[in-house]
């Protein structure tokens, strides 16, 4: 079996590796490695008022394959994407598309609330809209200073 892999599509798979890698310092060094994945999903992230939206490309995967674990500032979605031939019958001349476990995590740019959330997965794309945590505005206090008692006053 033949793949061909151009230079550019390597160098963003390598460019998202790095990504992905630099924001999971704190999980099991085989994952940090990537050892235990085979491929990583493009993502994007957007805003809409209260709601951050994040969109998974999942092309081909079933969604009883799909598992998302929600945290306060981070998502994490794994599964597996399975290889819909027999390997016997066919003789590949090109092979681009990647199969396998896949596992990535999404770092947000703010908390969220995980009871909130929505996926849908519809045409490869799995989308999971999160509401945005409310946090009270800050206000200004000023502090007094107070005079400090003298212990012999008492």
């Amino acid at each position: 079996m033949v793949k061909t892999i151009k230079p550019v599509s390597r160098i963003i798979k390598i460019k998202a590796e790095i990504n992905r890698i630099s924001g999971e310092v704190f999980i099991q060094n085989k994952e940090l490695l990537g050892l235990d994945e085979s491929w990583v999903p493009r993502v994007d992230i957007s805003e809409r008022g209260e709601d951050l939206i994040v969109e998974v490309e999942l092309p081909g995967v079933d969604q009883s394959g799909i598992t998302i674990l929600l945290y306060s500032s981070r998502i994490e979605v794994k599964g597996i994407k399975k290889e819909n031939f027999p390997h016997s019958q066919f003789k590949f001349l090109r092979l681009e598309r990647e199969y396998g476990t896949f596992r990535r995590f999404i770092f947000l740019p703010s908390t969220v609330e995980p009871e909130k959330a929505k996926a849908t997965l519809e045409n490869g794309i799995l989308t999971i809209i999160l509401r945005k945590h409310r946090t009270r505005r800050d206000r200004d206090v000023v502090l007094k200073i107070e005079k400090k008692k003298d212990p012999t006053e008492e």
